[in-house]
């Protein structure tokens, strides 16, 4: 019997707060794959790992989108991976355990290689 891979889409996501919209859509589609039996992985970097900083998706909404508040929940619960890059995270001096969210996994670059291999489509936003 052979074994079907499960597709997957890899979001990278380098843009943080400033750019609400952006943010916004990155993880609406994020949801939009995992509601459509697709996994997602989702890849923060650059400033966008300060969006993985407790209480900080409540402030980023976007008229016309859902807020990340409510994305970001909703992807958590539908099984949506979340993942933080290592010296981003470190540079802007967040401490793993204490600032950002426990469902955020740190990664650095040979696990991001492997997954950007692995991945049946990569997007960046």
């Amino acid at each position: 019997m052979t074994e079907t891979k499960q597709e997957n889409i890899v979001y990278v996501l380098t843009k943080g707060a400033d750019n609400p919209e952006i943010v916004l859509i990155s993880f609406t589609h994020a949801v939009g794959a995992l509601a459509m039996d697709v996994a997602a992985k989702l890849v923060l970097m650059g400033p966008a790992v300060h969006l993985a900083k407790k209480g900080a998706a409540k402030h980023v909404k976007f008229e016309g989108l859902k807020p990340l508040e409510e994305l970001l929940a909703n992807f958590l619960e539908m099984g949506g991976q979340l993942y933080l890059c290592t010296p981003c995270f470190k540079s802007r001096g967040y401490d793993e355990k204490t600032d950002l969210l426990a469902e955020a996994q740190p990664i650095a670059a040979a696990t991001y290689t492997e997954m950007l291999l692995g991945a049946s489509a990569v997007v960046s936003y």
